[in-house]
């Protein structure tokens, strides 16, 4: 563990990836972190967060289930922390944890809010077709992601950006800005400014088997679901179904040539396998076949014999 250089007393929240970025970083700049929250023991990710926290020698602080637990609350209030970060949390924190540091609670937002609030920025702005996104650090408020803004970064997105690529530029990017804004704030008040009001707010709703919009619309543009299927990997994947079984899609190319094809319908396989949209044409790239191989475009037709003509199509 990193000599702590600073006396603010900072209350850690967070997830991986992005909580262990910013923690080693704050760590290794001797940021005065008193105490680490990881998600709840039945998360999938808890042990790598407590790991992580150990090996940093930093004070790990658990609950079981509620944010709200009386046993939990008592221990933050105990640590006298000046602020309160979170870094990634799928939960939201309570009032009256809000309530127990000095100087409330900030939290890094991958994206320039008030636009794409919620639970997955990085697919949406490209979805939508942005050519620039951000990060926000702002104060947190009983509500996700409306509360103040300290500060905002604003960069471009790459033409063929993925959300796995934007996840970890995002990630280090935050990291940064977090440190740079305890270091002020170690002699400083926060800046601070309310969120505009916008109306029509772009959106970052949960993508998700579940909630059946991680499927492929191929009546989309070609354009339109390939950026789709870039904004989904590596870590959701863009689905269809092929003679009732599951295709992920992890990348395609776009091919400007009209057709009078359904959408969905394979138009190709003397090469690679075309798949015709509704305006153009998407040659598949790389292929997941129901869970049991990857390959490659060339090779899935080698291997499972699809036939032009045949549809590709989702629930």
């Amino acid at each position: 563990m990193s000599e702590t250089k600073y006396k603010k007393r900072v209350l850690f929240i967070g997830m991986p990836d992005m909580a262990i970025v910013c923690l080693n970083k704050l760590v290794s700049k001797g940021i005065n972190i008193v105490g680490v929250v990881p998600p709840e023991k039945t998360d999938s990710t808890n042990k790598l967060m407590v790991n992580t926290a150990q090996k940093l020698g930093l004070d790990i602080i658990e609950y079981n289930i509620s944010l709200s637990d009386k046993g939990f609350l008592q221990r933050i209030k105990n640590l006298n922390a000046d602020i309160g970060v979170v870094a990634s949390f799928s939960k939201k924190l309570p009032k009256e944890l809000l309530q127990l540091t000095k100087d409330g609670f900030i939290n890094l937002h991958p994206s320039k809010l008030p636009d794409y609030r919620g639970a997955n920025p990085y697919s949406h702005v490209i979805i939508n077709g942005e050519t620039k996104s951000a990060i926000t650090l702002h104060f947190m408020d009983e509500n996700y992601d409306t509360g103040d803004i300290i500060s905002q970064y604003c960069f471009d997105l790459d033409l063929n950006e993925t959300m796995g690529t934007l996840f970890n530029r995002t990630n280090q990017m935050c990291a940064s800005m977090l440190y740079e804004a305890l270091d002020y704030y170690e002699t400083h008040d926060f800046p601070r400014r309310p969120q505009e009001k916008v109306d029509n707010l772009k959106k970052a709703d949960t993508l998700s088997f579940e909630k059946k919009n991680i499927f492929i619309d191929w009546n989309k543009s070609a354009e339109e679901i390939e950026r789709f299927i870039r904004a989904l990997n590596p870590f959701i994947g863009a689905l269809t179904y092929y003679n009732g079984i599951i295709l992920r899609v992890n990348s395609a190319y776009v091919i400007r040539k009209g057709h009078n094809y359904t959408p969905g319908t394979i138009c190709d396989t003397k090469s690679s396998l075309k798949v015709a949209c509704g305006k153009d044409i998407l040659e598949l790239d790389s292929i997941q076949y129901d869970g049991l191989f990857i390959t490659s475009g060339r090779d899935f037709v080698d291997r499972v014999n699809p036939q032009k003509g045949e549809i590709l199509y989702s629930e």
